[in-house]
């Protein structure tokens, strides 16, 4: 199973907000060759047409997208210049181990960068390895991953594991 999670980046995208985010800190930690300090965290949880819950998604970012979390009324909110990873598991918030893989999903593990110019760039996607939720809630995201990525600018596959604790991104409904 091949996911396309294009329409989820761009839900990431739209413009957010202004003002600081009420969101709790969350936390998480990035190892391996392709690793960042991680400094933010939040969990995104997309809507399916019929309302439910399509994804579960944790976001680590070296910069601060707390302005993902303000309210749509703060329009103008620009994403910062970043590097960040998505750790996401297709379907409600559910706690268990996923296998990640371009044909064993249901799991989803991918490194971006946010461009000066706004847009973003795939560095590396999760070949194979697996996603553990420890806590999986529509409030909170708690787990890690340890998986295989292949770099887009070599096609070298290396390691990258993480940990994370991911509060709800509040105007994600």
């Amino acid at each position: 199973m091949r996911l396309n999670l294009l329409p989820v980046i761009g839900l990431l995208f739209l413009p957010a907000c202004g003002s600081k985010s009420e969101q709790t800190e969350g936390v998480g930690s990035l190892k391996g060759d392709t690793a960042f300090p991680v400094t933010w965290s939040g969990e995104l949880l997309p809507r399916s047409p019929d309302g439910g819950t399509s994804f579960s998604i944790a976001v680590l970012s070296d910069s601060d997208f707390s302005g993902l979390c303000t309210t749509p009324a703060d329009a103008g909110y620009v994403l910062p210049p970043s590097r960040f990873v998505m750790v996401s598991v297709l379907g409600s918030p559910a706690a268990g181990t996923f296998e990640v893989g371009n044909d064993t999903g249901p799991g989803f593990v991918q490194m971006q960068e946010r461009l000066t110019d706004g847009g973003t760039e795939t560095l590396a996607v999760a070949t194979s390895g697996s996603i553990h939720l420890t806590t999986a809630t529509t409030d909170r995201l708690v787990g890690s991953f340890d998986v295989q990525v292949r770099k887009k600018s070599d096609g070298t596959t290396t390691g990258l594991s993480g940990t994370f604790d991911a509060p709800f991104c509040a105007n994600r409904k």
